[in-house]
């Protein structure tokens, strides 16, 4: 397991290192405007991938840890999740394109296009397989690769606010290149292949992800629609200021995600071997809590600081953003103990369903209220509020559910 830590360490920090290295570039190369529909642009890419994941980030994870000794469950897991994903993939793309075409005249139908590479990437990336089997080191090795490929692109290429294309090609190409490595790397070392399926297993395998869907889709009302709802409302200059101070605190943020990925599959295990609560929040779970402290800590005392210089001159309100939003990996480390690694694995994901949606629908109205009368500021508080309750929400019903565990 610690070997996995690593590397998904490793796959998360260049996901988000090398963005953090041409962040500054493209902001001053772009400038504020098109840095700003190059974000949204990306916040509507992002979404896609949500809608395709379609919660197998988690169920097809915990499906494949449990089976990966079963060549037959695991080979039809595996076929049965990359149908679902590609049938969604030809959806989305064809909505995306017909409301590009109705509402916008086509005007970012070129972007669209583009971005849609990035799906493709995306889809064939199975991240969740080298999870459930935990192999990750060549995905670590083909990450690096497509995003150093994609940080010369833009250095090379982007010179002027002209260039928001070129900008979003860079990023689409990268990860469709980390696509096709491992899709070849899977197939070459035999670790699954395809298989016949049947509908009614392809419909289960659906069915069981739904929750997971609901919950990330809803997720996604406070986290990626963001950049979109503050561009739609206040202009792409003031989405380009969130959005910039918005991708440091993921990436200090997304230090939490290796640690959850690598040891979710070892918490699935101790809770099926009778574990329960208090055994996996000493195993686990405030060891995660506290690095979570300690991230937003950082945030506050040296990421604002920093993010001043790192922004420029023209962009202090980012840094302000910043500050608003330090908080946030506490509260999310919070989250993941008591939601994603409890709940979710005693089979309670309705809660978290229940919890995210209606959480979502109050941040919408909140942010926009907000965002009206605080363009700069008001997504922020927002996001942090809602995160904040989501969390109180979720360890009340774990600590209720352990008591009937």
């Amino acid at each position: 397991m610690k070997k996995n830590i690593i590397y998904l360490f490793f796959v998360q920090g260049t996901n988000y290192l090398f963005p953090l290295i041409t962040l500054p570039y493209l902001i001053r190369m772009l400038g504020s405007n098109s840095f700003g529909i190059y974000a949204m642009i990306l916040a509507g890419i992002q979404y896609v991938n949500i809608i395709v994941d379609f919660g197998f980030n988690f169920t097809a994870t915990k499906l494949i840890s449990i089976y990966k000794n079963n060549e037959n469950e695991k080979n039809k897991i595996f076929t049965a999740t990359i149908i679902i994903k590609f049938i969604l993939f030809c959806l989305c793309l064809s909505v995306l394109l017909l409301l590009s075409l109705v509402l916008e005249q086509g005007k970012y139908i070129q972007y669209i296009i583009i971005g849609s590479i990035a799906v493709i990437g995306n889809m064939l990336l199975p991240v969740w397989f080298f999870q459930g089997i935990e192999r990750m080191s060549k995905i670590a090795l083909f990450s690096t690769l497509s995003k150093l490929s994609s940080l010369l692109f833009i250095f090379f290429t982007v010179k002027s606010s002209d260039d928001v294309g070129l900008a979003i090609a860079s990023y689409s190409l990268g990860l469709l290149f980390t696509g096709l490595l491992s899709v070849y790397v899977i197939f070459h070392y035999k670790y699954v292949k395809f298989t016949k399926v049947s509908l009614k297993f392809i419909i289960k395998l659906a069915k069981d992800s739904v929750d997971m869907f609901i919950s990330n889709i809803t997720v996604s009302f406070y986290t990626t629609l963001n950049t979109i709802l503050v561009g739609a409302i206040a202009g792409p200059a003031t989405a380009g200021y969130f959005s910039a101070a918005d991708k440091l605190r993921i990436a200090v943020q997304g230090l939490l995600t290796p640690l959850q990925q690598a040891i979710f599959p070892r918490v699935t295990s101790l809770i099926n071997n009778d574990y329960k609560l208090n055994d996996v929040l000493k195993t686990f779970g405030y060891k995660m809590i506290g690095f979570g402290f300690f991230l937003s800590l950082s945030i506050a005392i040296i990421g604002v600081p920093l993010s001043e210089w790192y922004f420029g001159n023209n962009n202090a309100i980012s840094s302000k953003i910043l500050l608003i939003l330090s908080p946030l990996p506490f509260v999310v480390s919070i989250g993941i103990v008591f939601g994603q690694w409890w709940l979710i694995t005693t089979n309670r994901t309705r809660i978290i369903r229940k919890v995210y949606f209606n959480l979502s629908m109050l941040h919408v109205f909140i942010a926009y209220f907000l965002i009206k009368h605080i363009p700069n500021y008001g997504v922020a508080i927002s996001i942090v509020f809602t995160e904040t309750i989501i969390s109180l929400l979720l360890t009340i019903f774990a600590i209720k559910n352990s008591v009937n565990h």
